[in-house]
């Protein structure tokens, strides 16, 4: 296998973009989270057979790839001892990988996968920007109605033009904790 893949996976493995191991690939893959699954061109029939039953579990069905290495190449690369099986999680990951390992049927399905998510990403940005409150330019006049809920809420700086929002404290009002305690004068007693 092409050791510039190799490294790739290994730093898709540092970015957190694969789930390594068959039985973390098998969870992504029910979770729905799995982009692509791949195993070792040694792994055993049984891991083989799992990871096909997984891939197959979505109506659209998650691509399946056979790697061109052995488990100790491929967990060597990952930074563990052997990898029979693994899953890409990240979409745009998945796309890089199907482009350097010439992948041509998978590349368009990803493309069209990694559109549909910037839009949902770019409509969900979209609502939450609506969702914020207008807030006044620094320095500009608000009116007295935008000032008088900005006063109620606490707010800094959206209240009179030139306040900071800080709150004084009330004239005549002496806070020292000995100007609290009644002085007495004069003898006691007698």
């Amino acid at each position: 296998m092409n050791e510039q893949v190799l490294g790739f996976l290994g730093i898709m493995r540092r970015a957190g973009a694969l789930a390594v191991g068959a039985e973390d690939a098998f969870d992504m893959a029910r979770e729905n989270k799995a982009r692509i699954l791949m195993t070792a061109s040694d792994s055993a029939a049984n891991t083989v057979s799992a990871m096909k039953n997984a891939a197959a579990q979505r109506e659209e069905g998650i691509p399946l790839v056979k790697l061109d290495c052995t488990k100790r190449e491929l967990g060597s690369a990952l930074g563990v001892k052997e990898c029979a099986a693994l899953a890409v999680l990240d979409t745009g990951f998945a796309l890089a990988l199907c482009q350097k390992m010439e992948l041509s049927d998978l590349i368009p399905q990803m493309e069209e996968r990694l559109a549909r998510e910037k839009k949902r990403k770019a409509k969900k940005e979209a609502k939450k920007e609506a969702k914020k409150e207008p807030q006044a330019p620094a320095g500009a006049r608000t009116s007295g109605a935008v000032r008088r809920i900005a006063e109620k809420k606490g707010r800094p700086g959206q209240g009179k033009p030139g306040s900071t929002g800080a709150k004084r404290p009330a004239e005549g009002r002496n806070k020292s904790p000995r100007a609290q305690k009644p002085r007495v004068t004069g003898k006691r007693g007698n």
